[in-house]
């Protein structure tokens, strides 16, 4: 199978299983939502952010190496399955301890406690399954991992329904994120047994050293990167009220949702730019530029439309009374495109062996992201956090672009921004005239943009191969394509 063929296969399949478990938790935080009230639904939001901060000290940068060393090399599996296991199960067990001692030094009631108790138990129940979810992009079996992503959503789903529907508490919603989470970890060791063997836990201290020596800097990065995303959160949380926080993650919520779109397409590439950078480097620069454009083609549209559609996207899935949720919505929706192309880079510089250069960058971002928002919520409260998360994930993309340029995989980015930002504004201004309902405007949008994009010539020659390649033989000699 072709390197074109093997990514679009890849993609697809997480895309179907993104795009399942994004109706379905468009559904279940819609209900969750409006059943349990700005202040609950931010309890719920104030426990999401803060166990993923301390969820991301059970990683350490481990599942990332594993991926692209296994992609290298197939016979390194059952040694970075069982040393990353036992590492893995130690940090989530210390994680987890960190995590209670916060909850209890902090003054957080004992319902705020008890869900972060729960929620923050999911996390890590599903930080220590990234063991397994590792091996199976590593293989590039990515249809494993989006069947473990669709039974998520699906036991979410059915149980924040039950919850609802016997008006459960908060507490009882919260359980559901638990049994979701250890149905997974069970579904993916499974799996991982079958295809790779069982996993014996190693202590190699020698081999433990290589490997945290090698991750650390993707360790770094990744606490600073998401520290810096979920700071707002955190901080409105200690600065504003509960219904302040509800009603910004609410739209940072909307926005996150999309971020499937980068996170799909990056797992799926991330094992070949790791032999592309082994086997042809100059395959490597050029795919690294063509996912740059494709992903800028598809954010630029959604953050001209959201913007222009943001009233009624808001009023129809959380009803009137996220009336303030709006010019948020506005705002943080154009951190997407930055997003979009910080995750390719951010691969592509994993990729190429130079992780320890992502260090500097996002501490200054994380910086720039807690001086920021504590000064702009006290003074905005969510549009505040909203424009902080904007500026930061564009530094952040100026920072990673610079150390690709410094390596020899310069982008020409004003090729790449310049047609699609145009199909896209034009787009914009159709929709905001016509003023018609939610989704006549979506479809009529998506018909203008994508003439734009062919009119004004946004696919060049190569693209266009590039689709051929995809196109089933019988039917390219069928119609002499």
């Amino acid at each position: 199978m072709s390197t074109v063929r093997t990514l679009v296969k890849n993609t697809s399949v997480l895309f179907l299983s993104q795009l399942i478990s994004y109706v379905l938790a468009f559904f279940y935080t819609l209900y969750s939502a409006r059943y349990l009230g700005t202040t609950n639904f931010g309890i719920i939001s104030f426990a999401t952010a803060i166990s993923g901060l301390f969820a991301i000290f059970t990683d350490l940068g481990l599942s990332t190496l594993t991926i692209r060393e296994v992609a290298k090399d197939k016979d390194k599996t059952a040694k970075f399955l069982g040393n990353h296991g036992s590492i893995k199960l130690i940090l989530s067990i210390t994680t987890m301890l960190a995590l209670i001692i916060f909850v209890n030094v902090g003054t957080f009631n004992e319902v705020t406690k008890n869900v972060v108790y729960l929620i923050g138990s999911s996390v890590i129940i599903n930080a220590f399954g990234g063991i397994f979810s590792s091996l199976f992009r590593a293989y590039e079996q990515m249809e494993y991992q989006s069947i473990s992503e669709i039974l998520n959503s699906v036991i979410l789903f059915v149980g924040i329904l039950i919850c609802v529907f016997t008006k459960q508490s908060v507490i009882g919603v919260a359980l559901v994120y638990v049994i979701a989470s250890l149905a997974v970890l069970v579904y993916n060791f499974a799996v991982s047994t079958k295809n790779y063997g069982l996993i014996h836990f190693q202590a190699d201290f020698t081999f433990w050293k290589y490997m945290i020596l090698t991750a650390y800097p993707l360790a770094i990065t990744s606490i600073f990167a998401l520290i810096s995303f979920k700071m707002n959160t955190i901080l409105l949380n200690m600065l504003a009220t509960s219904a302040a926080v509800g009603e910004y993650t609410a739209a940072f919520n909307l926005m996150q949702a999309l971020i499937f779109i980068p996170t799909v397409f990056s797992t799926a590439i991330m094992p070949i730019f790791a032999k592309l950078y082994v086997d042809s480097k100059e395959m490597l620069a050029y795919s690294y530029k063509k996912s740059l454009k494709y992903l800028t083609i598809i954010s630029m549209p959604i953050a001209v439309g959201t913007t222009v559609l943001s009233g009624k996207i808001i009023t129809f899935i959380y009803g009137p009374a996220y009336v303030n949720t709006i010019p948020v919505l506005e705002l943080i929706i154009w951190a997407l495109p930055a997003i979009f192309l910080s995750y390719i880079l951010g691969t592509s510089i994993a990729s190429i062996n130079k992780q320890h250069e992502t260090v500097k960058a996002t501490f200054m971002c994380l910086l720039f992201s807690t001086i920021g928002n504590y000064i702009l919520i006290k003074m905005f409260g969510g549009v505040g956090a909203a424009m902080i998360t904007v500026l930061n994930e564009v530094s952040m993309v100026i920072f990673y672009m610079y150390i690709m340029h410094k390596y020899g995989y310069s982008v020409p980015l004003r090729d790449i921004l310049t047609k699609p930002f145009i199909a896209s504004v034009l787009m914009g201004i159709v929709v905001y005239a016509l003023n018609l309902e939610l989704f006549t405007s979506v479809i009529i949008g998506m018909v203008v943009y994508f003439i734009c994009i062919f009119v004004i010539k946004t696919f060049d020659s190569d693209d266009w191969k590039i689709i051929k390649e995809l196109i089933p033989e019988k039917i390219i000699k069928k119609f002499n394509l």
